[in-house]
């Protein structure tokens, strides 16, 4: 897959007009631990991902969704 969250996230900001650090206090959380969870997406919690979508930024989740898993099972 060429999208990874962390160009998704990056897109997303420019569409916006946020800035990382303005997410990252958003989320409560310092720019490091942000940059962290974008790296790697598993660890974002679920109050993360309620924020981010609630500041608008949609980070395209379920072209990484794990086909292992049914929807019966989250």
């Amino acid at each position: 897959m060429t999208e990874t969250v962390n160009r998704i996230f990056k897109t997303e900001l420019k569409r916006l007009g946020l800035k990382r650090y303005d997410v990252a206090r958003e989320l409560g959380m310092s720019y490091p631990s942000l940059k962290t969870k974008v790296d790697d997406p598993n660890r974002f919690t679920f109050g993360d991902l309620k924020t981010l979508a609630e500041l608008g930024i949609n980070l395209k989740l379920e072209l990484f969704y794990d086909a292992r898993f049914s929807e019966k099972d989250v």
